[in-house]
C-alpha cells in the first residue's frame, strides 16, 4: 500500500492521479477533507502532520510513502525529519521525497526547509539503508491559471514581465514518474531526480503561448507580493513570508533546470507549455 500525503493540493493529488492511473492501491492523506473525494484510493485519511500520534497512524497503514510536504508550513523541517524516522522503524521498502529543485538556494524559504529534510534523508538512509527516491521538481505549471485567465481576461503574478524568469513541469509528467519509481524501489535507491520541462519562459512569453492557444489577446500583469497575498487572503506570516523569497528569488534569478533528465525518466519529451494549456482548457 503506497501512502501519498498532502494528498488534497495539486500536486499531491496529481502524485494520486498518478499512482491510481498506474493501478496500485493508493492510501491519501491530509488535513483538508476534501481528500475523501479523490477517485479510485482505497482510502482516506484525515489529520494533521503536525500530530506525532496522526504520523504514526499514517506509517502504520502502508510499506511505501511518497511524501509530499505540506505548502509553506513553518513546521515543514521538523514533520520531513519525523515521518523519515518512523518510516526507519516501521521499515518501510521505499521514501519517495517529493523536493524542489536546487535545495542549496538559501534565497527560497521552502528550499532551505528541504534542503535539511533531504540532509536528514540521506544521512538516515545511509545509516539504516532506507531505500529512498528523491523527486526535485521545478516551478509547477499548475501556477498558471488558464481557467481563471479566460474568466478574468488577464494574468497577475509577481514576477517581472520581461525577465527569464522559471523553468515549469507539468505535475503529471512528475507523477508518472514516481509511478515509475514506486514500481521499483531498488532501481531508483539513492536516486535524485530534477524533473524540469521547459526552458525558462518570461511572464509575457507565458502569455503569448496562451493567446496563440486560445485565440485572445490577453495580458500579463505584474503584481507586488504584498498586494497579490492580500489579494490572495493570506495571513499567515510564514506563507507570506515565504512567497516574499520567492518573489525576490524569480525576480532576480529565476529559475532554471536541465530538461533532458524528465525525458530520460518518461522516454519521450516532456510535456510543452502549449500542451499544458491546451490540456486544461480542453482544446
Amino acid at each position: 500500500m503506497i501512502l501519498v500525503t498532502s494528498a488534497a493540493g495539486h500536486s499531491g493529488s496529481a502524485m494520486v492521479k498518478g499512482l491510481v492511473d498506474a493501478g496500485y492501491d493508493v492510501i491519501a492523506s491530509d488535513i483538508n477533507p476534501k481528500v475523501k473525494d479523490l477517485p479510485g484510493i482505497k482510502k482516506a485519511m484525515v489529520g494533521d502532520l503536525t500530530d506525532v500520534d496522526f504520523q504514526k497512524e499514517l506509517i502504520d497503514s502502508c510499506d511505501q510513502i511518497v511524501y509530499v510536504p505540506p505548502l509553506f508550513n513553518a513546521q515543514e523541517e521538523y514533520i520531513g525529519k519525523a515521518m523519515i524516522d518512523l518510516a526507519v522503524k516501521a521499515h518501510l521498502k521505499q521514501f519517495v521525497f517529493v523536493s524542489v529543485i536546487h535545495p542549496i538556494l538559501t534565497t527560497l524559504l521552502q528550499h532551505v526547509d528541504k534542503r535539511n529534510i533531504e540532509e536528514h534523508l540521506l544521512y538516515t538512509a545511509m545509516n539504516e539503508d532506507l531505500p529512498y527516491t528523491i523527486l526535485q521538481p521545478t516551478h509547477y505549471m499548475h501556477n498558471f491559471t488558464p481557467k481563471e485567465i479566460m474568466k478574468n481576461g488577464e494574468y497577475k503574478m509577481f514576477f517581472f514581465l520581461d525577465k527569464k524568469s522559471v523553468a515549469w513541469v507539468d505535475e503529471a509528467d512528475v507523477a508518472e514518474v514516481c509511478a515509475k519509481v514506486v514500481g521499483d524501489p531498488q532501481k531508483y535507491n539513492k536516486a535524485d531526480l530534477e524533473l524540469v520541462g521547459t526552458e525558462r519562459l518570461t511572464l509575457n512569453e507565458c502569455m503569448d503561448i496562451f493567446n496563440e492557444v486560445t485565440g485572445k489577446d490577453y495580458k500579463a500583469i505584474y503584481q507586488p507580493i504584498d498586494e497579490w497575498l492580500d489579494d490572495l487572503g493570506a495571513k499567515d506570516l510564514y506563507f507570506r513570508e515565504g512567497f516574499k523569497h520567492l518573489a525576490n528569488t524569480y525576480n532576480n534569478w529565476g529559475l532554471d533546470g536541465n530538461t533532458s533528465v524528465l525525458e530520460w525518466q518518461l522516454g519521450r519529451k516532456p510535456t510543452t507549455f502549449h500542451e499544458y494549456l491546451k490540456r486544461e482548457l480542453n482544446l
